[in-house]
């Protein structure tokens, strides 16, 4: 059951992209296919892949292996690491904040973002032992977890977690 709902976790932006279209497909069609049908179907399955193209999280460049990523932990600088899966709806739904937080902290804080569907964010989910993405994970420049904060980030945690870790 845990193996269904983490797979449902992961992939919830196609799954739920699915049974929308699915849902649209069968109102649309029930009564007649025509031409004008079909091509709001078509609109709405091009506008759900550009969405998902432009909104989708993308892993930080220096997440390219682990070692690279546990050697920024601990360095002097705050790191929040995210894990997440580029399909994942809450993922999706989280990147304007990381970027924002990301924007506001540069020099600061570190964010490392971490594709749980790589062979890195595989092995670094098992090192950090989690189950759902998104999952955040705070650590102060000694390298401590401060805090961890499932499907959900705070900015204002995320403001009093750097300025605590500020000399």
């Amino acid at each position: 059951m845990e193996a269904i709902a983490r797979f449902l976790n992961f992939y919830s932006f196609l799954w739920t992209s699915a049974l929308l279209l699915m849902i649209v497909a069968f109102v649309l069609f029930r009564e007649r296919r025509d031409y004008g049908r079909w091509l709001a179907f078509g609109a709405l399955v091009l506008a759900l892949f550009v969405a998902w193209l432009v909104l989708h999280p993308r892993a930080s460049t220096l997440s390219a292996n682990a070692a690279q990523v546990v050697a920024q932990i601990g360095q002097g600088t705050p790191v929040l690491l995210e894990f997440q899966s580029p399909f994942c709806l809450g993922c999706t739904a989280l990147r304007p904040v990381v970027d924002d937080i990301e924007q506001k902290y540069r020099g600061r804080l570190i964010v490392l973002r971490v594709n749980i569907q790589s062979p890195v964010g595989r092995e670094l989910a098992q090192y950090y032992s989690f189950e759902y993405t998104p999952t955040f994970i705070f650590f102060d420049g000694e390298g401590r977890e401060v805090w961890r904060s499932v499907g959900e980030l705070d900015p204002k945690r995320v403001a009093a977690s750097v300025e605590a870790s500020q000399p």
